[in-house]
């Protein structure tokens, strides 16, 4: 079953909900197994296994009950809610049961300011609110603030023992569960397919559907299995895959929400988002609470809000500079950009999180969502409604260029915005994409690259001053003395973060790091691991079924392979309930390298484009990404360099994906580059009856007017005048679609440079430089600006240089 379809089936009114660990998870709750673990740690020596009922068990034998349910309540107990679970309160659900001990529903319900019956124990089913307008919260196995150690009536059903102590009362909630299913919808989230309780609720669910109850059940899982849940659904449960979130998103995309229950933009707080918000973003105040994990750190991952926190990361020497210019009239939007792996995201975070510790209201935005612009336009009216700060982070911003323009423009309207933005970027995107002239008039842009002097020095503090990482340091790098470490990180890694990091946990080059690594796996695993890499260093989006499509590897083993290279490929989500999981490696840069090494033979990587190409499933978004990346990223098709294998990749490309605009482009590029204007020409001509008007394709065609013009023989002067003239009418129209564009207006002075060196006539290029100086002050586009001072330049060597004809002449032929 499809998320969508759940979201367009479930009515919360009439659905009862079932919550299982998985829901609680993003909140940092532990799974059962981890909770065992936790519990395990504690004792000594440490029991084997991570059956919570066992350990548990073993833990009150040994300790006693009190230390037991403290040990729970120390894990649990200050656990916050994000995500979907602050969504939830925005439905108002027939009932919600739950088998979780934590107090995260009750909290989330809390900081929406609505009422929750909430019901730990069989002595509270006479005590609660009656009330259908008070949504009941039913707590099968206890909760975490009663126990009978504690001298509540209540017990928290942890070990084998409990199991039975509470059989009554979990008998009572199961009666309630089959009323709420009478004639009404039960939604069960968070359950694992393999779990035994599962099981054992699809066999009573199975028998209630044989005595003719009407409701209907539906199983919300995070990990789908095709087998598992055929056997499920065979008992009258239907299953679909996806995260609580996702699937909160998709429910308030349908705005079912209750106006009595809406946390939307009359919230009386701007820290509480509304459920589009709550599930697609990052609370700060929230992550930051959560565990640190060095290792992925230090191996080259962004620092999480939890790695701030914990003082594992380092002040960069700019930081400070930055952070000021957040409070001057440039300080409503900043752009960190940079090529990869220079430290953009965990600088960015950085700053988000210094906003917070000053009371700031912080988030980050999710980048698997989409960007709600008028939803974060709404947080801006609250926070300015009641005078709170607020910053939003987007990393990668390129990716929701066109959404995060359109914030910008929002905001940047607004005369003193109480929403911030700071965006993260590669450079080379940033240069060549269409941005808001509020970036440049009401923002910053800083450009990381080399870790400072200061920058240095702070990094191997930090080495030194916490044991946790020196625990992860090579010894000949600790044995250096200060001097040498900064000698050795400034001279062998040219101050570049990423290699510096390497440099200091291995000792190596990167290159060489990576190729080490490359060998030390199995053949099978190697073979994956470049597949993988050079995909993803195209700008591909590589999955799971596309791997095993192109290697022809069978699941199960596959799946083996994938155990055995947790340290080098990471799998993801993309869409789970499609099956679809997402593969990369820990870093671009290592898949770059990996992809330079291991696809050295530019007939092995033409090969692997080509059947790319051939196994393209163009349903899927992920897959037009991929092909929009190979068609356009350097690592991709660019590399090659026989341009014949370049253009027939290209036209292979197009046969498979007709409709995308970016492989046409690069086409015709190519095709322009060559000299070969003909078939430039009929290459253009198809693309706009394909895929109608494009501003690029249509700005190459002024391009085609000058290479015929100046190119084609047998033509008079006047001819090839006319021609340029032709292409300065196609310029313009570029010009005036998009002013802002330079590309647009490079092509314009590129017409106005063959007008004035071949025919003597410099008006046009004067026009455009001072069309440009008018623009440049909205724009503030220091690219921009950089443009127009080249192109003066290239006017006084022209001026210099070229014989002026007639000034009766131009108005002839213009005429």
């Amino acid at each position: 079953m499809e998320l969508s379809e759940l979201a367009r089936t479930i009515e919360p009114a009439d659905t009862a909900l079932l919550l299982g660990a998985g829901a609680a998870i993003p909140s940092g709750a532990p799974t059962g197994a981890a909770l065992a673990r936790h519990l395990a740690e504690q004792l000594s020596p440490p029991p084997d296994g991570d059956d919570l009922a066992e350990i548990a068990g073993i833990f009150e034998n040994r300790v006693g009950r009190k230390d037991l349910v403290l040990a729970v309540r120390q894990r649990l107990s200050d656990l916050e809610p994000t995500g979907g679970m602050l969504a939830l309160p925005a439905f108002k659900w027939k009932a919600i049961y739950s088998t979780n001990f934590d107090r995260l529903v009750e909290k989330a319900y809390k900081l929406a300011s609505v009422d929750l019956n909430v019901i730990r124990t069989n002595y509270e089913f006479s005590s609660g609110s009656q009330s259908d307008d008070v949504v009941p919260l039913y707590k099968i196995h206890g909760c975490v603030s009663k126990d009978v150690a504690l001298g509540d009536h209540a017990r928290m059903v942890l070990t084998e023992f409990d199991y039975e102590e509470v059989e009554k009362y979990r008998q009572a909630l199961f009666s309630s569960l089959q009323l709420q299913m009478m004639g009404g919808t039960t939604l069960i989230i968070g359950q694992s397919l393999a779990d035994a309780h599962l099981r054992d609720l699809a066999k009573r669910v199975g028998a209630l559907r044989l005595e003719g109850v009407p409701g209907r059940i539906f199983l919300l899982v995070y990990q789908y299995d095709a087998d598992r849940a055929k056997l499920l659904e065979q008992r009258g449960i239907q299953v679909a895959a996806g995260t609580l979130e996702e699937f909160l998103f998709q429910l308030s995309s349908r705005q079912l929400v209750a106006d009595s229950r809406a946390v939307a933009h009359t919230s009386e707080s701007p820290e509480t988002l509304p459920p589009n918000l709550a599930t697609s973003t990052t609370v700060v105040s929230h992550a930051s609470g959560l565990a640190p994990n060095i290792t992925r750190l230090f191996n080259g991952s962004p620092a999480t809000y939890a790695d701030i926190h914990h003082n594992l990361t380092i002040q960069r020497h700019r930081e400070n500079v930055l952070f000021e210019a957040q409070n001057g009239r440039r300080g409503y939007f900043l752009v960190l950009g940079g090529a990869a792996g220079v430290g953009k995201t965990t600088l960015a975070r950085r700053l988000i999180y210094r906003r917070h510790t000053e009371r700031f209201v912080t988030w980050e935005h999710k980048n698997e969502y989409p960007l709600d612009v008028q939803g974060w336009l709404g947080m801006e009216a609250i926070l300015r409604r009641d005078n709170r700060q607020g910053m939003l982070l987007i990393d990668d911003c390129a990716r929701h260029l066109s959404t995060v323009n359109r914030l910008v423009d929002g905001l940047g309207k607004i005369a003193r915005p109480f929403l911030r933005i700071v965006v993260t970027v590669n450079s080379s995107q940033w240069k060549s994409r269409p941005k808001s002239p509020f970036f440049f008039s009401r923002g910053t842009f800083e450009r990381l690259s080399l870790l400072a002097d200061g920058d240095l020095t702070s990094l191997i503090n930090l080495v030194d001053q916490k044991v946790e990482i020196r625990n992860l340091v090579e010894e000949d790098f600790l044995r250096l003395g200060f001097k040498d470490k900064v000698r050795r990180l400034r001279e062998r890694c040219s101050s570049e973060m990423y290699v510096c990091l390497k440099n200091i946990f291995h000792t190596e080059q990167l290159d060489t790091i990576v190729l080490r690594e490359f060998a030390e796996l199995d053949d099978d695993a190697q073979e994956i691991y470049r597949y993988v890499a050079a995909i993803q260093a195209m700008g591909g989006k590589v999955h799971r079924q596309l791997v095993l499509r192109l290697l022809q590897v069978e699941a199960g083993g596959f799946f083996n392979l994938l155990g055995r290279m947790e340290d080098v490929v990471s799998e993801e989500d993309i869409k789970p309930r499609m099956g679809l999981y997402g593969l990369k490696t820990r870093h671009d840069v290592i898949a770059e390298t990996i992809a330079k090494y291991k696809f050295a033979d530019e007939g092995e990587l033409y090969r692997l484009i080509e059947r790319l190409i051939d196994g393209l499933n163009p349903t899927e978004y992920i897959e037009l990404e991929t092909a929009r990346g190979m068609a356009a990223h350097e690592m991709g098709i660019q590399r090659l360099t026989d341009r014949g294998q370049r253009e027939a990749l290209l036209r292979r490309l197009i046969d498979v994906v007709p409709a995308e605009r970016t492989p046409r482009r690069r086409l015709i590029r190519l095709l322009l580059e060559d000299g070969r204007y003909d078939q430039a020409d009929q290459a253009i001509r198809v693309a706009r009856r394909e895929i109608g008007k494009d501003s690029i394709i249509k700005r190459y065609q002024a391009t085609l007017l000058i290479g015929r013009a100046e190119t084609t023989s047998g033509l008079l002067d006047g001819d090839r005048f006319a021609m340029l003239l032709e292409a300065g009418r196609v310029a313009r129209e570029c010009v005036a679609h998009a002013p802002h564009d330079r590309y647009n207006y490079r092509v314009l002075a590129d017409v106005g440079i063959a007008m004035a060196q071949g025919h003597g006539r410099g008006e046009l290029l004067a026009e455009t430089i001072d069309m440009m100086r008018q623009v440049e002050t909205e724009v503030a586009d220091p690219d921009f600006v950089r443009d127009r001072r080249d192109l003066e330049s290239t006017q006084r060597r022209t001026e210099a240089a070229a014989p002026r004809l007639p000034e009766m002449a131009w108005a002839d032929i213009d005429e």
